[in-house]
């Protein structure tokens, strides 16, 4: 069953200043290494989007004719590969997806200086074109939490979910450690694994946390309260130049 990206932009725009648009697991597992959110939050949050790709199947149980709960392999939404789709190119398909898709939402939403609003879009277009490259041999499903919904509601193809679940987490977690060197790792555990990484980065970061520290044109940061999107944990600006002189003024999303 394909993912559609509409759904998707739909989902990060309506969730972004509740949660910062975490609706993947492998997108969370992301944060977390990279320190964009803690450990306990990315778990509760893990936790959360799983129940609701379960709540998501459960009503699909109780709407479309002929569903039912514990159907087996035929229940609607159920992943699974195409006739000839070995388990290692699955694990293939679903790591390189996962990780262009958790590689754009660092590129456009965590990552200095973000896309802003316009963030969703450009990751709903990523996932638009994974859907055209593997919908005839994985189905799609981009999201372990999407992977696993159907499973559990209608216990079909466990013999392959757990493959996609795994393949997506080790996708996702090697965006992050890509991302860590291009957008900043701010773990304490991953710097110290990262030596590329300075200390002046981290302090940085550290910094822009605990203190409003003002911009470097000495045009004070607008307050969280104001950011119209603060996506993924991400502490990206979006810069405005003025339409006079040379300051440029930023506001965190």
């Amino acid at each position: 069953m394909p993912n559609p990206p509409d759904n998707v932009v739909l989902a990060v725009y309506i969730t972004a200043n509740i949660s910062g648009g975490h609706v993947n697991p492998a997108v969370t597992l992301a944060a977390m290494l990279t320190g964009h959110i803690s450990i306990v939050k990315g778990l509760a949050f893990i936790i959360f989007q799983i129940s609701g790709a379960c709540l998501g199947t459960l009503m699909i149980a109780g709407l479309v004719p002929g569903s039912y709960v514990g159907m087996g392999n035929h229940g609607t939404g159920c992943f699974t590969t195409a006739p000839g789709v070995s388990l290692g190119m699955l694990f293939g398909w679903k790591a390189v997806m996962t990780f262009v898709l958790v590689s754009v939402v660092y590129a456009v939403a965590i990552g200095d200086p973000s896309f802003g609003a316009m963030g969703p879009l450009a990751i709903g277009l990523s996932l638009l074109a994974m859907v055209f490259a593997g919908l005839n041999y994985t189905g799609t499903a981009i999201n372990p939490a999407h992977a696993l919904g159907p499973a559990i509601v209608f216990h079909c193809h466990w013999d392959k979910v757990w493959l996609y679940v795994i393949a997506e987490c080790v996708g996702g977690l090697a965006a992050g450690l890509m991302a860590g060197p291009l957008y900043g790792a701010h773990a304490p555990c991953l710097v110290s694994l990262l030596p590329w990484l300075t200390n002046e980065e981290e302090q940085h970061f550290t910094a822009d946390l605990e203190s409003e520290a003002p911009s470097v044109t000495g045009l004070s940061r607008q307050q969280d309260a104001d950011s119209p999107l603060q996506l993924y944990g991400g502490k990206g600006k979006t810069v405005v130049k003025q339409a006079e002189g040379q300051h440029e003024s930023t506001s965190e999303v």
